[in-house]
């Protein structure tokens, strides 16, 4: 059974036990986009002739990079739920070496306008330059940047994959799609964005950029404080900004305990040093091993 059968036999046993649902606008776009009656699954290829774009107007779009790969239909589909929830546009891209074929384009953008026809697409086909790069100089300083990865893989230079390139060095927001692991669940507002914090400015503005999200998504935050040896400090819960924000402080190993929340959270946000130009340890192996999408902040 795919994931998105699961996905519907499960959204289906619960609205028979008559189970209590938390909906808040991120979560209603997703389950409107997995609800869609034709919603493709991924990992089935499709074909579909190609939709005029629009034009993004207002905020600046999200980008996403993509292949002809069943993991660049997951991130093209949150991608354009990212911008859906901020009324953005969507910019798609397909760039690299081996990115020739512009059928890829319009078949992601008929998958779009699909789901979510007021979402403005536009469409780029970059070739014989790295994908990497192509997404760097297409997004503004401020732009979300939305990149797919596969469990287990890493390409490129050095061993270093495409989402771990754009991650250190995109100034703006870089949302990494963990693949598998879409279509979500259907309660998608009960899990908390969860930060990791070292009390660093960069964790501060990861912080500060996962109360913003909350506030789209509806769901809480939980910044997790990971020391290498056992802490007296209290669990305490605030509000900021109408959002519940959770502090807690564990004893561990950071990498191997922000993976174990991984499980059961919407996303893991972590903040970046702007003086580097690579991830550090605990970054890389979170993006690499997460359960769900990762958010890197500049």
């Amino acid at each position: 059974m795919s994931d998105l059968s699961n996905f519907r036999v499960e959204r289906e046993a619960r609205n028979r036990a008559g189970a209590p649902r938390r909906t808040a606008p991120y979560s209603e776009a997703v389950n409107r986009y997995l609800g869609f009656p034709s919603y493709v699954d991924p990992y089935a290829p499709i074909s579909a002739p190609a939709v005029a774009a629009g034009e993004a107007a207002g905020a600046g779009p999200v980008v996403v990079g993509v292949d002809d790969h069943p993991s660049g239909h997951v991130a093209v589909d949150l991608a354009a739920i990212e911008a859906g929830v901020r009324g953005a546009g969507l910019l798609i891209l397909h760039a690299g070496p081996l990115a020739r074929d512009a059928g890829v384009l319009d078949r992601l953008t008929e998958r779009v306008h699909g789901f979510l026809p007021r979402v403005a697409v536009t469409t780029r086909l970059s070739g014989g330059t790295g994908a990497a790069e192509a997404l760097l100089s297409e997004a503004g300083r401020a732009d979300l940047i939305v990149v797919g990865h596969r469990h287990g893989a890493a390409w490129g230079l050095l061993g270093l994959s495409v989402a771990d390139r754009v991650a250190a060095r995109h100034p703006g927001p870089v949302l990494v799609v963990r693949v598998p692991g879409w279509p979500p669940g259907p309660e998608l507002a009960t899990p908390p964005l969860v930060v990791g914090v070292d009390g660093s400015a960069a964790a501060s503005r990861a912080a500060d950029f996962a109360v913003a999200e909350a506030r789209i998504r509806g769901c809480d935050v939980t910044l997790v404080h990971v020391t290498r040896q056992p802490s007296e400090r209290p669990n305490w819960t605030d509000r900021c900004g109408g959002v519940a924000v959770h502090n807690r402080t564990v004893a561990g190993d950071p990498a191997s305990e922000l993976v174990a929340a991984s499980a059961h959270a919407t996303a893991i946000v972590l903040g970046r040093d702007r003086r580097h130009t690579r991830l550090g340890p605990v970054s890389r192996a979170v993006l690499h091993h997460a359960c769900c999408p990762v958010f890197f902040t500049g």
